[in-house]
């Protein structure tokens, strides 16, 4: 039917189309866009508030073209979600109307919530969300440096690389994460550890000062003078109490570091492992030095060794690796002198992971040659079982072993205390994580299992080592898998302090219910 201005319809024919022209309304008015959302109504009550409290700017539909791209700012496919909007705060204020905006929007059974993003490092759905709103801080990424009270001040939004290559101009550098890609805000609420861990500390024990925003909104400093109980809390205690938004670092003269990468054959196995058990168990006077030992299955090269081996001092001649030395090489490597950004940037994999990976999580063992023997046994035995399940070209493999030296944990006792508690067991260790990669499409479709033998044969280390007296409650919470509980790791009096903290600065439970993503103190039993 034609209608003209001048038509007259029946009653019944109005009666019939008048739904047709409200529905069409209303379509106008939801596809109507203001920057990147819309001027009315989204249909999803968080990003509706979120409009309404004026941040309709920072706010990303579907059908914005920024949308795609921050879908895809986790780092592995199968951690990427598509939350009902994204919220791309620019500023601290930003984000603490963000929360006052989300919070008042969140009374009600709907079952909805609340993802925060920094690097998008996490696993599974820590940092991402499909029901709900995600709010990624990667613009809260500054990097500054105050010469006169030697405080590097970092965006929880930046990567290490930024931030590692903005102090070098002030001739500076952060203990942090080792590899450019990785986020500055979840690792270093959960411990972080670096190059300089074995001089330094982990990242969160040159914390002086965070930038808070809490979940009422309001804006605080805790340090060691204003609300020293929540500065000390955040040393480790990840997304328990509010957004931190801005870290103020202790920061040390920047200086080239002396790289080398070892690769060893799996005929040498037995030496590989009297090497790194050496380099464990050396005393401090060796704390310029540090390791990153993998083991690895691929399809190309089957199974072999690398250790990055790493002078924080810039000596070439140190003896601290002298064990690895002694051993045979594969491939040849090339010793190099070059900065942190630099050392950051060598091998660092790449932000999206295109394949699955699926891991047990950390475990923390004594620095015992009994366990490490027995933990290349299983990884021996699952690339086997993989080679039948999977075949031999559909996956790769990770067996990657970590010093973690008894002094580490003085240094956190010294400046003020952490939540990691490994003050308790006093002697040197080790943690490893072990980890399949899914290269096809075939074997991906086999996850869930894979998944399994990770878990399990990662499980029989860990009793095989609880079974001699070697094994540690510690896990490391950057590294830590979803079945795991590396709050709950820290010791009774440290889950107490965490949880008396959490509640006190954000009483009504919201970063505990609303924000369910990550590792919550109301879990732990």
């Amino acid at each position: 039917m034609r209608i003209s201005k001048s038509t007259v319809l029946p009653g019944n024919v109005v009666s019939a189309l008048l739904p047709l022209f409200l529905f069409d309304s209303v379509q106008v008015q939801a596809s109507t866009t203001t920057n990147n959302s819309t001027k009315d109504t989204t249909g999803f009550r968080p990003c509706d508030a979120l409009i309404a409290a004026n941040l309709s700017h920072v706010v990303h539909l579907p059908s914005s073209p920024s949308y795609p791209t921050l879908v895809e700012g986790s780092w592995t496919l199968e951690t990427q979600r598509s939350p009902w909007c994204f919220v791309h705060p620019r500023t601290t204020s930003e984000v603490s109307e963000t929360l006052k905006a989300l919070r008042s929007a969140g009374k009600g059974a709907g079952d909805w919530h609340i993802a925060i993003r920094s690097g998008g490092h996490g696993s599974k759905e820590q940092s991402s969300i499909t029901n709900g709103v995600t709010i990624d801080l990667t613009q809260l990424n500054a990097t500054t440096y105050n010469a006169g009270t030697n405080i590097a001040s970092l965006g929880t939004g930046s990567r290490w690389g930024d931030a590692y290559t903005a102090l070098e101009e002030h001739g500076v550098s952060v203990t942090g994460g080792r590899q450019s890609v990785v986020g500055v805000g979840g690792l270093l609420l959960g411990g972080g550890v670096g190059w300089h861990t074995p001089r330094r500390g982990f990242g969160c024990d040159r914390i002086v000062n965070y930038e808070v925003v809490l979940a009422s909104g309001d804006v605080i400093n805790a340090n060691a003078s204003a609300h020293s109980d929540l500065w000390r809390a955040l040393k480790g205690g990840s997304s328990n109490f509010g957004i931190v938004t801005r870290f103020d670092i202790e920061a040390f003269p920047a200086k080239n570091l002396t790289l080398y990468r070892r690769t060893i054959g799996e005929n040498h196995t037995d030496d590989y492992i009297d090497a790194i058990v050496q380099f464990a168990n050396l005393d401090q006077s060796f704390q310029d030095n540090a390791i990153n030992s993998v083991t690895s299955y691929s399809p190309q090269g089957g199974i072999t060794h690398t250790v990055a081996e790493v002078n924080t001092a810039n000596d070439p001649n140190t003896t601290a690796f002298d064990g690895f030395n002694r051993l045979p090489e594969s491939v040849p490597g090339t010793k190099q002198s070059t900065n942190l950004p630099g050392v950051a940037n060598i091998g660092a994999p790449e932000l999206k992971e295109k394949n699955p990976r699926v891991s047990g999580g950390p475990t923390t063992i004594a620095n015992d040659p009994r366990v490490l023997r027995y933990a290349f046994q299983q990884h021996t035995s699952l690339v086997a079982d993989l080679n039948v399940t999977l075949g031999a070209q559909n996956f790769s493999t990770i067996l990657e072993f970590q010093p973690l030296p008894s002094w580490v944990a003085d240094i956190g006792v010294q400046r003020g205390g952490n939540m990691l508690g490994l003050e308790r067991t006093p002697r040197n260790k080790l943690y490893f994580v072990l980890g399949v990669t899914l290269s096809t499409t075939e074997s991906q479709k086999q996850q869930s299992q894979i998944y399994q033998k990770a878990v399990a044969t990662t499980q029989r280390i860990r009793d095989f080592a609880k079974s001699i007296g070697s094994i540690e409650e510690f896990v490391y919470l950057p590294y830590a898998d979803s079945q795991q509980d590396p709050l709950g790791s820290y010791g009774a009096a440290n889950v107490e302090y965490i949880r008396q903290v959490a509640k006190k600065y954000d009483p009504h439970g919201f970063f505990q219910s609303r924000v369910p993503g990550g590792f919550k103190i109301d879990r732990v039993g």
